[in-house]
């Protein structure tokens, strides 16, 4: 009873303040394409927190929208009464933003679905939320050469993939999708995995084991490596990293770390953490490489004291070729299971 008073005391004081009239917000928002060309005739939305209406647990928030089109500079000027001072925006397709290919229409032309963004303003002068007139740039990929690929999840998998054996280098085989000899049905190490895990005494207070754990990826060939990309999975394209994977950068050995102690943790994921990396490189005799592999790993890599490993990767199989834009609809790893499926390009 003291939480649906308090709450419908937060929602009359909300929609008191709004009717008072709430400061404006004014944003450029300019729309270029990954090459630097500007779209004309995309749809910009921008909406913000308006009201909160009691109901069900908690209630529901009201957001107020506004939109325009972007003119033949790419640009468009969009104005909205907010409330706290924080915008959402993106490029806006009605009834196609949860379409299934990821894909939306935008002026005639196909582009991957845009997750949009946000932005916080720090305060308000004479009606006027601050810095006004803020300029943002939206980039939208458009569909270009989308291609076959050897692509695999393993992270929404149950059970999850599981490293055999703790304090062994072992090598994966992406082609294959699987462990190599004898652990599985691969017979090429592109990657080479190692767990090291040392358990300690007893288990915290809140009923955790206490550990130290390292993962080491290494490559079995020179010039083989892997790169960190970083890219928010919620923001942007749902293409969400570069088209062609970097030429330079890659090392050959990678490690992180986690453990958990009696009175704290530490992982080193990071929300924004995907990498590209280079497999089965061959070099000529002066050291120029001839021959290499390109692919992806999108989203998080991480594993935990138990064995078990989590990653999504893509694998372009065309030698040389650094192309990442990937067709879910042509996969090369045939028989995988819902969950391990590729959906996003």
């Amino acid at each position: 009873m003291k939480k649906l008073v308090l709450f419908s005391m937060i929602g009359l004081m909300i929609l008191l303040s709004a009717s008072a009239g709430e400061p404006v917000a004014q944003i450029t928002f300019r729309v270029r394409d990954d090459a630097g060309a500007v779209v004309t005739g995309a749809v910009v939305q921008m909406n913000t927190f308006e009201r909160w209406v009691p109901g069900g647990e908690f209630g529901k928030d009201i957001r107020r929208r506004v939109e325009g089109v972007t003119d033949t500079n790419g640009l468009v000027v969009l104005q909205i009464p907010s409330l706290r001072g924080s915008v959402k925006y993106g490029i806006y397709v009605k009834g196609e933003y949860f379409d299934n290919t990821m894909k939306m229409n935008v002026a005639g032309a196909t582009y991957y679905r845009d997750m949009g963004g946000s932005f916080y303003f720090t305060n308000h002068i004479a009606g006027k939320w601050q810095p006004w007139d803020t300029f943002v740039d939206v980039e939208i990929k458009p569909v270009l050469n989308p291609i076959p690929m050897f692509a695999r999840s393993f992270v929404n998998r149950r059970p999850r993939l599981q490293i055999p054996e703790y304090g062994k280098a072992i090598g994966f085989d992406l082609m294959k999708g699987d462990w190599v000899l004898p652990y599985g049905k691969g017979d090429m190490s592109d990657l080479i995995i190692t767990l090291d895990c040392k358990m300690g005494d007893g288990i915290t207070a809140d009923g955790y084991q206490i550990y130290d754990a390292s993962l080491k990826l290494s490559f079995p060939n020179d010039g083989d490596g892997i790169l960190p990309i970083y890219v928010h999975p919620m923001k942007g394209s749902a293409f969400r990293l570069p088209r062609f994977a970097d030429e330079v950068g890659y090392v050959s050995n990678w490690v992180k770390t986690a453990y958990t102690h009696e009175h704290e943790s530490h992982y080193e994921n990071r929300d924004d953490e995907n990498y590209f990396f280079r497999v089965r490189t061959k070099r000529d005799k002066y050291g120029v490489i001839t021959n290499a592999l390109y692919g992806k790993i999108q989203g998080i890599l991480s594993f935990d004291h138990e064995k078990n490993i989590s990653f999504t990767y893509y694998l372009n199989p065309t030698p040389n070729d650094r192309n990442m834009e990937f067709d879910p609809s042509r996969n090369l790893l045939t028989d995988l299971k819902p969950f391990e499926q590729v959906k996003e390009p």
